[in-house]
């Protein structure tokens, strides 16, 4: 049960982070766009790569935390699927009270 909530409590905890620093991103990736549009249109990518990158070590690393708990499959689905709409919702929340 301690290995579940341990699984559960990494989306949980980490995935405000990641939306914090990406929307930190996407905005200066934004401003950055704007500025190119009248130079060189389209010279810039909506999404930046290190965003994409981040996305995919953030997946990478609750896989390798689930398998170090060593977890059942079921359970890391479980975990992730709880954690993950509640890591957005904690987001969500700090959002609105800012």
């Amino acid at each position: 049960m301690i290995r579940f909530i341990l699984c559960l409590l990494y989306p949980l905890l980490l995935i405000p982070l990641y939306l914090d620093w990406s929307r930190a991103q996407a905005e200066g990736q934004i401003d950055k766009m704007q500025a190119a549009v009248f130079n060189t249109p389209g010279s810039e990518a909506p999404v930046p790569p290190m965003v994409v990158i981040g996305g995919v070590g953030l997946l990478a690393g609750y896989g390798l935390w689930a398998r170090l708990l060593r977890l059942p499959g079921w359970a890391r689905l479980l975990a992730m699927l709880l954690g993950a709409p509640l890591g957005v919702a904690v987001f969500t929340y700090r959002q609105a009270e800012k």
